[in-house]
């Protein structure tokens, strides 16, 4: 009999709401903390809230991970109604939420519990989550689901267009790229992700010129893999850049594609004022899934 299993998120994966209750996917919230008042992500506080208080208010606010009791607790729940859990994390070069979940996972039977650290955040993981989510509903077993999981974060991209670095550099999540001046001359750093940790990949002068780099990067990605998925994310609305992500989508015509806000927890980190884009080849194995 092949085991059941579950897919297991934190919030920093920013999945859309609609996949979440589509796929009834658990996930474990990080804390999001203003003026010491603590909040749940995506359960206490409201994107708008948080963004407003980015933008308004003197309050310091910070973020701490899931501790390893919330995601025993998680573990623990779901496993009521599935053999095993996979669960993807955000990048242990950002935070030690993955580190709190591998703490969590040996207190289970070996093999209950696979941990995964993705080396991304936000709707990188979501695209790794929905492809997984794919995977189960067609009876691919776990062991193959893991594979092509770990296939996907070897091909995954982060391109990050951040119009200010303080939020970064607050939060100490700056990781290789403390080395960028951004706010000279009006250059405008563009970040990706190196090992899991930010790291700076080119400066621009201008936003406009930050679009130009990162149409050209996805561009570059769209050519290099064959079963092409990408998604744009961003935090405050900015029809530019929804334009430019939607027209892409039209040109590449991906396998996947989601256009979503960052959520609360990301937003802590990135400031408001940010665009990304992420990109990812989707396993050969598994293309007839989304066809």
């Amino acid at each position: 009999m092949t085991d059941s299993y579950a897919i297991v998120l934190d919030s920093t994966s920013d999945i859309p709401e609609e996949l979440e209750k589509k796929y009834s996917i658990p996930i474990v919230p990080a804390h999001v903390i203003i003026g010491g008042k603590d909040y749940l992500d995506r359960v206490g506080i409201s994107r708008e809230q948080i963004f407003y208080d980015l933008l308004n208010s003197d309050e310091k606010i910070t973020t701490t991970q899931p501790s390893p009791i919330d995601f025993f607790n998680t573990f623990t729940e779901t496993l009521k109604e599935y053999d095993k859990i996979l669960y993807l994390g955000v990048s242990s070069g950002l935070s030690a939420t993955f580190q709190n979940a591998t703490i969590a996972a040996k207190k289970f039977e070996k093999g209950k519990i696979i941990p995964i650290d993705t080396l991304s955040v936000s709707l990188g993981i979501t695209l790794m989550a929905q492809h997984a989510m794919l995977c189960r509903e067609n009876g691919v077993e776990l062991d193959s689901v893991i594979e092509q999981i770990n296939e996907m974060i070897t091909k995954t991209r982060i391109y990050i267009l951040v119009q200010e670095l303080k939020y970064l550099q607050r939060g100490g999540r700056i990781g290789k790229a403390k080395h960028v001046i951004g706010s000279l001359l009006n250059l405008k750093p563009i970040l990706h992700f190196v090992d899991g940790e930010i790291d700076a990949l080119m400066n621009v002068r201008g936003t406009e010129a930050g679009y130009e780099a990162m149409i050209e990067l996805v561009t570059k990605d769209s050519k290099s893999y064959s079963n092409f998925a990408f998604s744009g994310a961003y935090g405050l609305e900015n029809k530019t850049f929804e334009g430019i992500s939607n027209s892409l989508r039209d040109k590449f015509n991906p396998l996947n594609y989601h256009y979503h806000p960052i959520g609360p927890a990301v937003a802590c980190h990135v400031g408001p004022n940010v665009e990304a884009f992420i990109t990812t080849q989707i396993p050969e194995d598994s293309v007839n899934l989304y066809k």
